[in-house]
This record gives structure tokens, sequence and C-alpha cells, in this order.
């Protein structure tokens, strides 16, 4: 009996499709080795020919063209007949010094991320990530002994948060005048952003000490330095108070529940009486469905749980941790990249029960 002659089109379809999701992690290795290898910024640069690629990056002629040939079918360059190439629209941002960069990005999901989500049956088999099973670690210690990896880390976020970065800075939500606290905020671009387009804010920055001398050098660059103060530290503690509003920028989706309403306690204890909580998240659709955005948080989810043990959460779950925290949510505003912005403040007595 031919299988072939008894499959539906619809159904040869479908195994087309499902041939290529199983092997989507060639693009994740072809890119990450591109913005490793800098290809994006030769070829700005003008080293546009096969060879000369190769020379400048070091590597084998005929390997290289295969790479670029790879590189093309995703839409990153196009190969001319003369051997010679071109960056497209979305090459152009896998050069390190792209406004909307993000070869970091790319760098950090095909080394540090692909070895945690190498063992994703593991996760999801104990429900607990692929480094608190191996090492025993906790939340970022990994990041504690390697700063290379720690550099690399804060410059992917850095690049993910330009995208939502202006629109936080538009957002009716930020208060017009007083003390903004970014907790874990990395190299500061989120808080240098929203001080650029705030000219009567001033801001404190709070992270691990890997992140501070960072973020001390891109608030410089932005022009904001003057108006922030940048402290190591930790948001399981008491922080500096009072404050206007308090910014968390993919930290909840990092922890567990327990952890991610102590860290909301925190940023209540903080609050002048007024103050508001900007929590910018992925939010988890109430039902999932075949979309960019509901993949790109589906995505994000599973990264948690192999990666860090968190997870992404629903509107009601959000609720729950600011009810719990003594917060309650006024609203919430949509952001590119599946970003939402919620916004909380503190809650009444009455709200508290």
């Amino acid at each position: 009996m031919n299988v072939q002659t008894l499959a539906t089109a619809d159904q040869r379809a479908a195994a087309r499709q499902l041939v290529e999701l199983i092997g989507g992690n060639w693009a994740t290795q072809a890119l990450g080795v591109a913005a490793r290898l800098g290809l994006a910024d030769q070829v700005a640069a003008g080293v546009t020919e096969a060879g000369a690629l190769a020379r400048a990056c070091g590597c084998d002629a005929a390997a290289l063209h295969r790479l670029l040939r790879g590189l093309a079918a995703l839409g990153v360059l196009r190969l001319g007949d003369d051997g010679r190439c071109s960056l497209t629209a979305v090459g152009e941002l896998l050069r390190r010094d792209a406004a909307l960069g993000l070869s970091a990005h790319a760098q950090w999901w095909s080394q540090q991320a692909w070895s945690v989500w190498s063992d994703l049956m593991g996760c999801v088999r104990t429900g607990r990530s692929t480094r608190q099973r191996r090492h025993g670690q906790q939340g970022f210690d990994h990041l504690d002994a390697d700063a290379e990896s720690a550099d690399l880390f804060h410059r992917a976020m850095a690049e993910l948060t330009r995208l939502v970065a202006v629109d936080l800075a538009s957002s009716a939500a930020l208060p017009p005048a007083g003390v903004v606290m970014d907790l874990g905020g990395g190299h500061g671009e989120l808080l240098g952003e929203v001080l650029r387009a705030h000219p009567r804010l001033r801001g404190v920055l709070m992270d691990l000490d890997h992140a501070v001398a960072g973020a001390q050098a891109h608030l410089r660059d932005a022009g904001v330095a003057g108006r922030v103060a940048v402290m190591p530290g930790d948001f399981f503690a008491a922080l500096p108070r009072p404050v206007d509003a308090v910014l968390l920028k993919s930290v909840l989706h990092d922890w567990s529940d327990e952890d991610a309403v102590r860290i909301l306690q925190r940023a209540h204890d903080a609050l002048a009486a007024q103050g508001r909580v900007l929590i910018i998240e992925r939010v988890m659709p109430a039902r999932m469905e075949d979309s960019p955005d509901h993949r790109t948080v589906a995505r994000s989810d599973l990264n948690m749980l192999v990666g860090l043990g968190g997870r992404e959460r629903s509107i009601e779950d959000y609720d729950a941790l600011l009810r719990h925290a003594g917060l309650v949510r006024r609203r919430t505003l949509p952001a590119v990249a599946a970003f939402s912005i919620i916004e909380a403040a503190l809650a009444s007595p009455d709200a508290l029960g």
C-alpha cells in the first residue's frame, strides 16, 4: 500500500510544515554563528566577496560560502551571481552598531540558551530548570563567576529592552516627575530612555554587581548619568524609598510565585503614597493560538522553565501576585514584541479585605 497515494494534500502539507518546525534549530545556530563571526559588520564595511569574508573572519572559504547560502535562505542577506553578498533589512540588525541590533541576542540563544534547552525533557519531567538540577543554581547565580557570559547576557537583554523602551517612555503610566527606580535594570537601556523622554524624572537603577559597570557607562553615553543613582543590590532586601514608580521589566518571569510576591512586596514598601509599579512582561493568553505573538510568549515561557525555573503568567496570575503583595492592578497597556505594561498601585485597606 502506497502511503503517499493515500495521504491527502492537506496531510502532505502538514508533514512538510512539521519537518520545517522540527529542523528549526538550524536557524538559531546559523544566525548565532554569523553574529559571533561579525559577518554583518564585515559586509557593512565593504567586505562582500565570499573569499574575502572567509579571510576576514578566519574561516574555511568553502564552509563559509555554505553558511552564506543558509543565511540567504533565511532572508538575512542576498547572494549575487558574482559571488558577492549584501545585507537585507533583517541582516542589518546583526550589526553590532545597529540601532535595534540583535547580535548579542543571537549569540546568547545559540550558546548559553542552547545548552539548557537541550534538557527540556528533564525540565518537563521534574518542573525544575536545567541549572537547578545540574548545579543547584538559583536565579542568576550562573553569571557570578562568568564575566564573559554576564556581559553577553546584559547586552542581549539591552537589545530586547530597546524594542519596548520607547513604548514605556511614551506611556501615560509613567509619572510626570519624581523618582523612578528600575529593579534588575541591567545596563540601563530602559531607564535611560525613560529619563531622556522625561526631563523632570530622576532615576535609581539597582542590579547585581556584574551589571553595574555597564549601566554606568550606558547612562553616561545616554546623557542622563547625572540624574541616576546606580547601585548594586538585592531586590529581595529593603529598597531605597520613597519612589514614585518602580519598573520591573522581565524580572518577575524569572522567579517562582513565592519569590515574585517577595519582589513585589519590596516594591510596595518603596512606593510613595501615590506611587505605582510598572510590570513589563509578556502575558500568557487565556487561549493559545497559532500566531507569532503567541509563539513568542510560549517560547519565552519554556525558556524560563529550562533556564531559571520561572514562567510567563496570565493576567489573572498577576492579579493574584499583586493582591498578595498589597497592590492592585489599575490597567494593562499593550507594547511591542508581545509585551504588556501592567500598572499597579497600593491597594486600599478595603481591597485587602
